[in-house]
């Protein structure tokens, strides 16, 4: 009878450590990442999966602007004369002043930089117009595409010197010439600032002012192009 109780203790204890390994390498596969239940994905296989982001600032991606920057720096340089406003010998923010009208352009004003300051296509383009001429000093044009259509921008107050040829074309960003030094024959007597206009069309007109406030309307604020 001894004997016999010693072999059904024996086989219970045989019998619960058999089921206690077997919950243990069960519960082992549920948990390991390569078991069929977690559906993995092989290093090949990345077709579900999202893309890494290591620099949290990527994450929000942000819209890139068709054109590039004029001159550099150039919205926050935008303090004197911004687009619409309008000018007299009163009123005008710089003094002396020798213009009156509404202000077809933003004027980038550049009095505290000493050195070059350069000039850069805001689309591919090409020059349509390049010379000298009063209230600028040197003045060139670009033609460039908008939506389909031919517009053209100009910029005033260059250095005579370093003007592009009339034909030559640019790509976006390439740098077309220099700003001319201020209170000199180089921007006809002008501070030195960009003078940046936009026209709604493909018109070469180099008027800096307007005199009526519904002319402006073949004008574009040129902020307005950018993000």
């Amino acid at each position: 009878m001894k004997k016999y109780l010693i072999f059904i203790i024996a086989l219970v204890i045989i019998l619960a450590s058999a089921i206690t390994s077997y919950f243990l390498l069960y519960q082992k596969r549920i948990d390991s990442p390569t078991s069929t239940t977690q559906n993995p994905i092989s290093p090949a296989d990345t077709s579900t999966q999202e893309p890494t982001i290591s620099d949290p600032e990527t994450k929000a991606f942000k819209p890139v602007s068709l054109f590039a920057n004029p001159v550099a720096d150039f919205k926050a340089r935008v303090t004197k004369k911004p687009f619409g406003i309008y000018i007299t010998p009163q009123n005008s923010p710089v003094q002396p002043e020798r213009f009156s009208g509404y202000h077809n352009a933003i004027d980038i004003e550049y009095q505290d930089v000493e050195a070059d300051v350069p000039v850069f296509a805001i689309a591919d383009s090409s020059v349509v117009l390049s010379r000298t001429a009063f209230g600028y000093g040197g003045v060139f044009v670009i033609s460039f595409d908008l939506n389909g259509a031919k517009h053209t921008a100009l910029f005033g107050h260059i250095r005579p010197s370093s003007l592009p040829k009339v034909g030559q074309t640019f790509k976006k960003g390439d740098q077309i010439a220099l700003l001319g030094t201020g209170y000199s024959t180089e921007t006809d007597g002008e501070r030195r600032h960009l003078h940046f206009a936009v026209l709604a069309n493909d018109n070469l007109n180099i008027k800096g002012y307007v005199q009526n406030e519904s002319e402006l309307v073949s004008w574009i604020d040129p902020l307005t192009l950018y993000n």
